[in-house]
């Protein structure tokens, strides 16, 4: 009868309502979650800020950009969105202090790579844009090569010759058939596989597209999605092995870097809670962790990663802190922040 119908509209309504509620509360949670250990991990930079070189401050950079594009787009509305908003207004402030300090350690303490790479640090560098895609399994390489693609070396040539600051030439967007040879080379692994998308994600900043085109059967967008893709996989990989201590920095830096483009397949909420386990009290993120049981084999490939391509550029502090592990959870907790505060207000776009 009709009065039935009404009253199945009315109770079907009313689970949409507490459904509804229900996603609304818990991203609340998250932000909440995240915020709280951002809180942490920004104190931590302020008061080490002289310790922290310009790969770890890189992070802290990006996570400034996330947090004031999430103000600035922000769709959450639980009963805490107004407190959520205030604090996170507190921390841009907190981190822009802190980074505008450390940026002038690091000028006396590395000023030949300061030189190369202060664009990265310069307020309203990082950009992003609304929308939310997936990875694509189908684009997993067969194979993935053992050993790196190039060196660190190599990497910063090319990055800074997208910026304009490297050696004497002076102009963004410079073009070499080297750097877009390597940052296209496909079945790289770790850290290669994530400084190729770096490079793609600078490249669009800086409106270089034109340097890495392959062709119009390859666009800049396919190629971040077979990076993003194959980034996944790794960071599946790190999982299944129970996050082993390292290659932490790895799968925060694929998590940050993906992120930040888009790829929502990146937030889940076991990887946002393993990140948040990982730091310690005082803020930071440790090269060793103490609150777990470390297998003895785990203990053989962390002590021989000095034969593996590892980050290069990190600075051991006080209670075994390190500046790039810190600054990349940070980054990585920012792109968490981003997706649980703004998702509402986005869709996802049509699949490239």
């Amino acid at each position: 009868t009709g009065k039935q119908r009404e009253g199945r509209g009315s109770m079907n309504f009313a689970l949409i309502a507490i459904t509804v509620l229900g996603l609304a509360s818990a991203n609340e949670v998250e932000i909440n979650k995240i915020i709280s250990t951002l809180e942490k991990a920004v104190h931590f930079f302020e008061i080490n800020h002289e310790q922290f070189n310009l790969d770890g401050s890189t992070g802290f950079c990006i996570l400034r950009a996330l947090m004031k594009d999430t103000l600035t787009r922000w769709s959450s509305s639980g009963p805490g969105a107004i407190s959520q908003q205030t604090k996170l207004q507190d921390l841009v402030l907190k981190t822009d202090v802190a980074v505008r300090k450390n940026m002038k350690e690091i000028k006396l303490q590395e000023p030949s790579y300061f030189e190369v790479f202060q664009p990265l640090l310069v307020d309203n560098f990082w950009t992003f844009k609304a929308g939310w895609m997936q990875t694509d399994s189908k684009l997993v390489y067969p194979e993935r090569r053992n050993t790196a693609c190039f060196g660190e070396n190599s990497s910063d040539r090319c990055m800074s010759q997208l910026l304009g600051t490297w050696k004497n030439y002076r102009v963004p967007c410079l073009n070499t058939a080297n750097c877009r040879k390597m940052m296209t080379t496909v079945n790289c692994p770790n850290y290669s596989l994530s400084h190729q998308l770096l490079y793609l994600i600078i490249a669009e900043i800086k409106n270089c597209t034109d340097v890495v085109k392959l062709g119009k059967a390859v666009s800049i967008q396919h190629l971040k999605k077979v990076y993003c893709t194959n980034m996944m996989k790794i960071n599946l990989e790190i999982e299944d092995e129970n996050f082993p201590l390292y290659r932490r920095d790895l799968f925060m830096e694929n998590i940050m870097l993906c992120g930040m483009i888009g790829y929502s397949d990146f937030f889940k909420t076991q990887w946002l809670e393993a990140i948040i386990s990982w730091q310690n009290p005082t803020g930071c993120y440790l090269k060793i962790d103490f609150g777990r049981y470390v297998q003895p084999t785990e203990m053989k490939q962390n002590a021989s990663t000095k034969h593996k391509r590892v980050k290069r550029r990190d600075r051991l502090m006080s209670d075994n802190c390190t500046s790039h592990l810190t600054g990349i959870a940070a980054g990585a907790l920012g792109v968490f922040l981003r997706f649980h505060g703004i998702s509402q207000n986005v869709r996802e776009p049509q699949n490239i």
